[in-house]
């Protein structure tokens, strides 16, 4: 069986653990005699493996341990931080509120004189003309595809 070095690397803990059927672990054993990256690989496994079970034979010098618990203080701060994004978050919103009736009425305004001053100057003078020639384009384009002699 062929291994490649993601999947040894994959199944690296369980090597580490045993848990590999007896082919399996030949396969990776061979690989690792081959692959020096992959040997490294194992080497720190092993090592990270090894920290972990002095942890676990070390409890009772982890119950020794006086820890102070920071779980109310970092809460209150988040609580104090969520309090005041949300009064900044109101006091936006009522100003917009505030402004939003007033904004709006002079956005018409503006559109509407810029209309009237376009209107003028003559700006939509020919509109109408190349409106009408694109409908001309059109409705004979449709009579020569579909009219009486197709």
């Amino acid at each position: 069986m062929a291994m490649n070095c993601a999947t040894v690397k994959e199944w690296i803990p369980l090597y580490i653990d045993g848990l590999l059927s007896p082919e399996v672990e030949q396969s990776v054993r061979l690989h690792m005699m081959t692959c020096p990256d992959c040997a490294h690989w194992l080497d720190e496994a092993r090592e990270m493996a090894e920290i972990w079970s002095e942890m676990d034979r070390d409890r009772s010098l982890q119950n020794d341990i006086d820890v102070p618990d920071l779980t109310a203080g970092v809460m209150a701060y988040i609580g104090k931080l969520e309090n005041g994004r949300r009064e900044r978050a109101a006091t936006v919103t009522m100003a917009r509120r505030r402004t939003m009736p007033r904004t709006s009425w002079v956005h018409y305004g503006v559109a509407a004189c810029l209309t009237v001053i376009l209107v003028q100057f003559g700006v939509f003078e020919n509109l109408a003309y190349g409106i009408t020639e694109i409908n001309g384009h059109m409705s004979n384009t449709v009579s020569a595809w579909f009219g009486p002699g197709r």
